[in-house]
């Protein structure tokens, strides 16, 4: 197994919506899994929206073989907002109103993690050729929505190590896994259904480590029983 550690730099900083929001969108403090695979695969299917599998239209991350996750770099300084925007909202609307205008658009309080010029780190852990992912990763232009853009900093390549037993981790994790110390907050993810076009998909619980506002790089140790080592850090998927 290999890995890849992306450091992106934030424009100004990002928004991800959590599952199920509507007319109100608040925003995961770190871009969830799917996110990061979605970003990941855009280096390969730059230009195509979506493509057909097995009868079901998809999102060209669907199927990719590829583990993920995100952590703060330890300088990162944040600061999370809802912004009132501008946003389409006919699709939550009664099927008879959709057609009409006034009912088009609405104001919607969304959320967003601000901070501008800092890092966040990715760690993508996955069975592919290394020129590829190497190559992949370089191409990441935007974490969520696609005014959320980034610049890549530097992109790491190794073997990830296997390991198991107490690890410390930054980076998120599922939330069956056993914290020994250190404060996390837990979210619902979407699972790998998400990219169905669609489809509702399922919802994924997870762990965060966080540190209070202003959000800051934090640090946790855990009993893992799947952990890789990956550049003197691990990642924690079980």
């Amino acid at each position: 197994m290999l890995y890849s550690k992306v450091f992106l730099r934030l424009h100004w900083g990002f928004s991800v919506s959590v599952p199920f929001a509507s007319k109100a969108k608040p925003s995961f403090y770190l871009p969830p899994p799917t996110t990061l695979v979605g970003a990941l695969a855009y280096g390969k299917f730059r230009g195509v929206d979506n493509r057909a599998e097995k009868g079901k239209m998809v999102s060209p991350a669907f199927g990719l073989k590829v583990r993920a996750a995100a952590s703060y770099e330890r300088d990162f300084l944040g600061g999370y907002v809802e912004d009132i925007v501008k946003n389409v909202i006919m699709y939550f609307q009664r099927k008879e109103r959709r057609l009409e205008e006034r009912y088009r658009y609405g104001v919607v309080p969304t959320g967003k993690v601000y901070s501008p010029n800092r890092v966040i780190k990715v760690v993508y852990v996955a069975d592919m050729d290394r020129g590829e992912l190497e190559k992949w990763s370089w191409s990441i232009t935007r974490l969520g929505c696609k005014e959320c853009l980034v610049s890549v900093e530097d992109v790491e390549i190794g073997d990830a190590k296997k390991v198991k037993g107490r690890v410390k981790t930054s980076y998120y994790f599922p939330a069956d896994v056993k914290v020994i110390s250190g404060r996390v907050e837990y979210v619902d993810f979407w699972d790998e259904n998400g990219y169905i076009w669609g489809s509702s998909g399922n919802t994924l619980r997870y762990a965060i480590p966080v540190l209070g506002y202003p959000l800051t790089y934090n640090e946790v140790e855990v009993e893992a029983n799947e952990a890789y080592e990956v550049g003197g850090e691990h990642v924690v998927f079980g």
